[in-house]
């Protein structure tokens, strides 16, 4: 508590409306929950670490436990005034996304003091193919510090009922196993290595490899939807952002490279061809690579043309905790030293550097959002399925070359260096 006030206090009606609305959201999902007896005995307070795909999260793992839990969320989702509503009444705790934010661990520490739970999503970001992401060692220290039982869930089937890309829910079966990870004893007597150890270890799901086995169906005629978003990149014309998507199925329009997304997630081909895998992991993982390849190839030639761009772009910006406000209509172009944002409506060109920028990835709906100089500017494609999240990649690419290394996603990986 502070000054005699507890720290993120929650309006309990919002929470009552909250835990009405996901009790019908279990039933009606008929989501299965593994809750061991040393967990459900539990007493306040503990950390929850889980793992992290969709919007629905936090909502589903938290509301399942026994006592109210505090989750930690990008401050990005407080910028829209709708979530700021509810997210502050549920004493939710803002962080600055791919960022050292040590306000964040005082306010974390705080909520524990008060005897309250947090939770925490230690991939940091939602994963885009139900592969768990690299965790890390940042979470064993915050475990060191806080001195208290951690408590450990796994969403099986979530990847599948509520994909990050998608704005659709999908009917399938989803199940939540949780577990008492580390005693206050263990804690104590462990060092921060042997604590990431653990976490790595244990917290690991693979979507994909868990649906070959159980294959459970999904529910849908929506399943390719907006799959654009996190599969930016055409193997077989090489082609970016080129995907059209309706139902079931996804084009791309520059060589009419067809998939179809069958009833259990896997993909086939419409017509005859080669298909070049059979699930969304492997593309996704096939695609990072050939991009920072690509980037890479681009630094070495010295080109002055653009390696990326999004054409009619809607920018909005925000200073501080502002609201974001809307700039106007631009297009947005990655060179090897900046970035330029081209507005339509004047002649304003805003060129971002690559030492003042501090961090790009995909927020809120997938849309593109960059923290430069401590502003905010969010940055939503001119047309359906535009990829956020290849702009990372490709910055990321250009950090490392600059050996910004502190700056990059830990996710992302970059096999090798780059070589001039």
């Amino acid at each position: 508590m502070r000054n005699g006030k507890k720290v993120y206090s929650t309006k309990y009606y919002i929470r009552f409306i909250t835990f009405l609305i996901f009790s019908l959201f279990t039933l009606v999902f008929r989501v299965k929950k593994k809750l061991p007896g040393k967990v459900k005995q539990l007493k306040s307070p503990y950390l929850l670490l889980s793992n992290h795909i969709g919007f629905f999260d936090p909502f589903v793992v938290g509301n399942i436990l026994p006592h109210y839990t505090h989750f930690v969320a990008s401050d990005a989702a407080f910028r829209n005034p709708v979530q700021r509503f509810f997210l502050t009444r549920l004493g939710t705790i803002p962080k600055k996304k791919n960022m050292r934010d040590t306000k964040v661990i005082k306010d974390i520490a705080a909520v524990i003091a008060q005897g309250e739970n947090v939770g925490i999503f230690p991939e940091a970001v939602r994963n885009w193919a139900g592969s768990t992401f690299y965790i890390d060692e940042s979470i064993a220290k915050l475990i060191k510090l806080l001195k208290v039982p951690v408590v450990l869930s796994i969403m099986k089937g979530m990847n599948l009922m509520n994909p990050r890309w998608s704005g659709k829910l999908r009917y399938t079966r989803l199940e939540v196993e949780y577990q008492l990870l580390l005693t206050p004893g263990q804690i104590q007597n462990l060092t921060p290595s042997d604590i990431i150890s653990i976490v790595r270890k244990e917290l690991v799901h693979d979507e994909v490899e868990h649906q070959r086995i159980h294959m459970n169906r999904i529910y849908s005629q929506k399943k390719a939807e907006h799959i654009g978003h996190a599969l930016y990149l055409c193997p077989e014309c090489n082609s970016i952002d080129t995907f059209t998507s309706k139902g079931n199925n996804f084009l791309c329009s520059e060589c009419s490279y067809d998939i179809h997304i069958d009833g259990y997630g896997f993909f086939k081909r419409q017509s005859p061809g080669k298909l070049y895998f059979d699930n969304i992991r492997d593309w996704y993982n096939w695609q990072e690579q050939w991009l920072i390849e690509h980037v890479r190839q681009q630094l070495r030639n010295k080109s002055d043309q653009a390696i990326l761009r999004d054409q009619n772009s809607i920018v909005y910006r925000s200073s501080g905790d502002d609201e974001l406000k809307k700039l106007g209509i631009a297009d947005i172009h990655l060179f090897e030293d900046r970035i330029e944002i081209s507005f339509k409506n004047c002649s304003e060109l805003l060129s971002l550097n690559f030492n003042d920028l501090q961090t790009i990835n995909p927020q809120v709906g997938e849309r593109l959002e960059i923290f430069y100089n401590n502003e905010a500017y969010r940055i939503e494609g001119g047309k359906a399925g535009v990829s956020a999240l290849k702009w990372e990649v490709a910055v990321n690419a250009i950090w490392q070359q600059l050996g910004q290394i502190h700056k990059l996603s830990p996710y992302i990986k970059q096999s090798g260096e780059y070589r001039p």
